[in-house]
């Protein structure tokens, strides 16, 4: 590409060019670094700090999304709870909203070795519970 000496951009431009190319085009880092200091002449480090600032803009985005979609599926399965009448339909409706909302218990794990003797020294188990995760 054909470097660009004269920097008439905007901060907000750039930053949103960042995330386009993040979102649309999964671009890594390096590419996103490698367009800033080739392609518009910036130093690496005034890079870095607009590929930060888009990586902050991308995750806020896609909070924003799981919240929506989070609501959207909320939502749509307290109104299946209220309309059917099928009460097997109701129950199971009900389990996923309870799920949804993370009302399940983590079920209890059993870790055997079926008779073998040798034990692994170290076992992690990591149970993810909606948004937190528990060692």
């Amino acid at each position: 590409m054909k470097k660009i000496e004269n920097r008439n951009f905007d901060k907000d431009q750039i930053v949103s060019a960042l995330v386009k190319m993040r979102i649309e085009k999964f671009a890594t880092t390096k590419t996103m670094l490698d367009f800033l200091m080739n392609d518009l002449g910036y130093c690496q480090t005034r890079a870095y700090d607009y590929i930060k600032i888009s990586k902050e803009k991308v995750s806020e985005i896609f909070k924003e999304e799981w919240e929506l979609s989070f609501a959207n599926a909320q939502a749509r399965l307290e109104e299946m709870i209220e309309v059917t009448r099928n009460e097997k339909f109701r129950l199971e409706a009900q389990k996923e909203l309870n799920k949804l909302l993370g009302l399940h218990r983590p079920q209890k794990i059993d870790i055997t070795t079926d008779g073998s003797q040798i034990m692994p020294a170290e076992v992690v188990v990591k149970i993810i519970n909606g948004t937190q995760i528990n060692d």
